[in-house]
């Protein structure tokens, strides 16, 4: 093992250069920049899967540039979205991992003070990998589509100059300072979403708690046969509906039946 410290790009940008099968990594924050030398220099046998924190409130603040994942996905890559995600791993052909501070951004890799360690000890990098599968594959865990992108950016460039200004940009690389929530009008959302989608984000346009269960949706059931009397598995649609919701970082799985919604 080897500690790795600020600056560490010139050693990420090496490590991914010579990755001739995967470059996978979590990394809370993500900036264009960054991602754009990544592509740059990876060999084109080498798949990058990211996994990050796609919320509304993320891409809004400025932690997370859309951008960047729109490039990932365009290059034959994979983005997931993983809400509660703090850790920042890399992992290069799943033989070498370094578990670091730094976030996937110049501040990250250059200007902060991060520390980590290196590794290509065999039974380390084995654990490393299991771990980044399983939050890779967790049932709270969203592929990121381009087509989810597209909506974001949509709703976004639609949020009013006055709601804008409730939203500062933070200097500091911490999720923790990131709002809860972002303040958007729900027309501009309703105008984003058609057929299912849009009716379910009625549903909890009616509930008054940010945070809610899967079974407080029972109540709109009656509402949503109504609406679509062909459909007999209601309870199945509205949890893939939710899912829709959640790729498009409007809502986050808190786990066990739990959810909590990303705008005012």
């Amino acid at each position: 093992m080897e500690v790795i410290k600020t600056p560490w790009k010139e050693n990420f940008l090496e490590l991914v250069s010579n990755s001739r099968k995967s470059i996978k990594i979590t990394s809370p924050f993500v900036k264009e920049n960054i991602c754009s030398e990544l592509i740059k220099v990876k060999q084109d046998s080498s798949k990058i899967e990211l996994i990050t924190s796609f919320k509304l409130t993320s891409i809004y603040s400025g932690s997370v540039d859309i951008n960047a994942l729109e490039k990932i996905i365009q290059t034959n890559g994979s983005v997931k979205n993983y809400s509660k995600l703090h850790a920042k791993i890399y992992l290069f052909d799943d033989k070498e991992a370094v578990i670091t501070s730094s976030n996937l951004t110049n501040g990250g890799l250059v200007h902060n003070f991060e520390y980590g360690i290196y590794s290509k000890e065999k039974t380390f990098v084995e654990k490393v990998k299991h771990d980044f599968n399983i939050i890779s594959s967790d049932e709270i865990t969203g592929i990121v589509k381009l087509k989810d992108i597209e909506n974001v950016k949509n709703i976004l460039s639609k949020i009013p100059k006055s709601n804008r200004e409730k939203l500062p940009k933070y200097e500091l690389e911490s999720p923790e300072n990131n709002y809860n929530s972002i303040d958007i009008p729900d027309e501009i959302i309703k105008e984003s979403l058609n057929g299912w989608k849009l009716e379910i984000f009625k549903c909890l346009q009616s509930i008054n708690n940010k945070q809610f269960k899967l079974n407080v949706l029972d109540e709109f059931e009656g509402q949503l046969k109504n609406k679509y009397p062909k459909n007999n598995n209601i309870e199945a649609k509205v949890r893939q509906q939710l899912q829709y919701l959640r790729d498009l970082g409007l809502i986050e799985f808190l786990g066990n039946g739990k959810y909590n919604k990303l705008w005012n």
